[in-house]
């Protein structure tokens, strides 16, 4: 019998086509605007052929478009997409049924529709293409006769739809997998991001990530919860503009405070899939007009007791739902999140802990160390003057001893809070221990730290009155100024400590001034002092050590090393303040510096020699863990375009030895740009050959010790020997380094060494040198 379309609202078509569970399958295909295909030509094709038509048309709908995946028949419309109300296909989406009308010319409504009648069909029928429970399309057949469609018609249409609805199940499958395999992936990195304690907002971040790659309309932001002030402010938000989060920072939640906001207050999901429509957006809807976001669904991020921790805000440029799917990868999402932001809160109360006294609040003497070094550091950087103030509170004993310990404490937290009273915003003050407190003031002269001193000596002797005998404590206070910042943290603390006791000599209850720096700082305190400007000053400077080949007897390569020349102490030794450097953190900047530096004036030198060197550069196991190490590798190649393989990076063994996750990581990250890797001094370590065979390598250089006694010395040759044999059997290459004599030399090279460097080769040079040496073309050695 034939089959007629029936009537029906228009609106109908509309809910059928916005169906949320709908368009996620439609968008779970990937088929939407997708180039031509020869399997679904060929479902076409057959259905065609079946049928006996002229035409067959495959079709994809979303809430818009008509999208004709393949087109037989007809001429230049494979790949069009047109509105869904100009196709006939809309009344079997919209119907969910197959559709045959023998003359459409004969239907009101499908008459108006041009598109077919332009192509002189008249003809029609079709079915639907159903995946997951979903009409996403059709197949229809199309006659440019008036034709009776049967029964068998129809359901020989249906058979070939439902074998096109496989081979997209298949494709959806196959995505599907891909979700979880990327939402597996995701996952992962964010616990692993957790373990290795990354800062909470690279947590985070991967976490909105996870989800945007799960769906790519969506943009997500996370919006932390301060539990005291019931505020929302920013966690994460790569892919909304940052005027928009910025509007959200510190707004105080509550019932009507758009989705997010209403979300925290009330610890349940709030879904606005019409912001223009939600009453809930009405203070709040000129921020999402101006970015274009129509709808919003939040959902709460829970810590293990259920306590709001924050929320997820998931953004749309349309008004939209969410699925079922949707809502169960958000929820999951949503307590990765909130594992990240317990484990970060967890983290920052033992860190409070670990640099705050517990009695007064006040930071302690580890966090008291770090500030002073950072702010003597930002007065060298600033050439400003900064205060170190040593405050003892004179007659506490006594309070302990006759009024008892409580009274004492109420005593130390009522001081430390007059304390803290007499400084600026920023200035530090802690407590350094028992009974003492230390002030540090940047960017102040001696009258401003004399006054401050003074204000605190007047607050602490205007503390309460204790005991029957109205015993009032006193304070006497030290104070040293450092101008631009020349000085240690410990002995500026030294110094200040030694002006509070010549208060305290005087009768106390006032401030006396001490000096910088004291008569007995030793050697290493002036090198610390002096090196931290070094790099500055211009004081330091690079030289170019030689590297050839055994085989041609050629400079192949060269080895940078840093000098250092101060106008006072003279010439300094790396032996002397590489570790002083290394103690300080200093070695940071340098680190980063010679890279800089050695890269740019070997990429020189090669282009004035034509001679392609290898660089190499001494690395410490303290650069290798710093988080900024890998972007100044990757800065110096790329500014200097030096090839990342002609870097070799040289660490030593303690490096090595139970690498932390930065250090495995920085090491990986290495042999994945191409750099080289060398094991610097082997030998005087813990070498092993699990070492050589477990990490990523490329050679080892021994130690010059065991190269001094060549070829007298028959341990040091055995050793040398078993090295080289050893290292080549496990396709690393040798490099022997300190060979100062042709005896030396000739031994090595009968023992298979691979590189030479020392003296006799060269000794350390300026690059323009080097150049020299490379121009004249003639090899080191025979």
């Amino acid at each position: 019998m034939p089959y007629e379309p029936e009537r029906f609202h228009p609106d109908r078509l509309a809910a059928v086509l916005k169906d949320p569970a709908r368009l996620d399958v439609v968008r779970r295909t990937g088929l939407m605007g997708s180039a031509p295909e020869e399997a679904f030509d060929r479902w076409a094709a057959l259905a065609a052929r079946a049928l006996r038509t002229p035409v067959a048309l495959v079709t994809l709908f979303d809430d818009e478009h008509q999208y004709l995946k393949s087109v037989i028949g007809l001429e230049g419309v494979a790949g069009v997409t047109a509105p869904p109300e100009l196709a006939i296909c809309q009344y079997v989406i919209a119907g969910g049924r197959a559709l045959a009308v023998a003359d459409t010319r004969a239907h009101p409504e499908l008459a108006r529709i041009a598109g077919p009648l332009r192509h002189g069909l008249v003809s029609y029928a079709g079915t639907p293409i159903r995946v997951d429970g979903h009409d996403v399309g059709s197949l229809c057949v199309c006659e440019r006769e008036v034709r009776g469609w049967t029964e068998d018609d129809v359901e020989l249409l249906g058979s070939v739809a439902e074998a096109i609805a496989s081979e997209i199940s298949l494709r959806v499958a196959a995505a599907d997998l891909r979700a979880a395999n990327g939402v597996v992936a995701a996952h992962n990195r964010i616990h692993e991001l957790i373990a290795a304690d990354a800062p909470l907002g690279d947590s985070l971040r991967e976490v909105v990530l996870s989800i945007e790659d799960f769906d790519p309309t969506l943009r997500g932001s996370v919006l932390l919860l301060d539990p005291i002030l019931r505020t929302i402010h920013n966690g994460a938000a790569p892919s909304l503009p940052a005027s928009y989060s910025a509007q959200l920072e510190g707004l105080v939640i509550g019932p009507e405070v758009g989705s997010c906001g209403t979300a925290a207050y009330y610890g349940t999901e709030i879904l606005s899939p019409d912001i223009e429509a939600d009453p809930k957006w009405d203070a709040f809807r000129h921020m999402t007009r101006e970015h274009g976001l129509k709808s919003c669904w939040s959902f709460p991020i829970l810590g293990g007791a259920g306590d709001v921790l924050g929320t997820f805000g998931l953004y749309s440029d349309e008004p939209r739902e969410p699925t079922e799917r949707h809502r169960q990868f958000i929820r999951d999402a949503a307590r990765v999140a909130g594992i990240a932001i317990e484990r970060q809160r967890a983290t920052d109360e033992l860190v409070h802990r670990a640099t705050h006294d517990p009695l007064t609040g006040l930071p302690n003497r580890t966090l008291l160390f770090d500030r002073l070094t950072q702010a003597l550091a930002r007065a060298r950087r600033s050439g400003t003057t900064l205060a170190v103030l040593f405050a003892d509170l004179d007659r506490l004993k006594l309070v302990n001893d006759t009024l008892g310990h409580d009274v004492g404490d109420q005593v130390l937290r009522e001081a430390a809070e007059r304390v803290a009273g007499c400084v600026r915003p920023g200035d530090t003050v802690a407590r350094f221990g028992g009974d003492e407190f230390i002030v540090v003031a940047e960017d102040v002269d001696a009258d401003t730290a004399g006054v401050i001193a003074d204000r605190i000596v007047r607050a602490v002797g205007e503390t309460a009155a204790t005991g029957a005998d109205g015993l009032r404590p006193t304070a006497s206070v030290g104070v040293v100024v450092i101008p631009g910042g020349e000085a240690d943290a410990h002995e500026a603390v030294r110094r200040a400590d030694e002006a509070m006791y010549a208060a305290k000599d005087e009768g106390g209850n006032r401030h006396r001034r001490g000096h910088a720096h004291g008569d007995g700082a030793g050697r290493r305190l002036e090198i610390e002092v002096a090196l931290r400007g070094a790099l500055d000053r211009g004081e330091l400077h690079l030289v170019a050590q030689p590297v050839a080949e055994f085989s041609t007897g050629e400079i192949c390569g060269l080895e940078a090393l840093l000098r250092w020349t101060h106008p006072v102490l003279g010439a300094v030794g790396p032996d002397e303040f590489i570790p002083i450097a290394e103690e300080t953190g200093t070695i940071d900047a340098l680190g980063a510096w010679v890279l800089r530096e050695s890269c740019a004036k070997t990429m020189a030198l090669r282009a004035a020699t034509g001679r392609n060197v290898t660089l190499a550069v001494n690395v410490s196991p303290r650069q290798l863990r710093h988080p900024a190490f890998l972007a100044a590798v990757e800065g110096a190649l790329s500014t200097s375009q030096l090839p990342p393989d002609s870097l070799v990076v040289e660490i030593t063994e303690t490096a090595l030895l139970g690498s932390d996750p930065a250090t495995s990581h920085a090491i990986g990250a290495l042999r994945d740009q191409g750099v080289h890797l060398v094991l610097d001094d082997f030998g005087t370590g813990f070498s092993s050959l699990s070492m050589l065979k477990e990490q990523p390598i490329d050679g080892i250089k021994i130690d010059r010790s065991f190269v001094a006694g060549l070829p007298e010395d028959a341990s040091s040759g055995a050793i040398v020997a078993a090295v080289v044999g050893m290292a080549h059997a496990l396709g690393r290459r040798v490099t022997a380094e300190g060979i100062e004599s042709s005896e030396q030399l000739a031994f090595l090279k009968a023992l298979g060494c691979d590189l030479a460097q020392g003296y006799l080769l060269g000794r350390p040079m300026p690059f323009d040198a080097l150049a020299a040496l490379l121009d004249e073309g003639e090899r080191t050695f025979p």
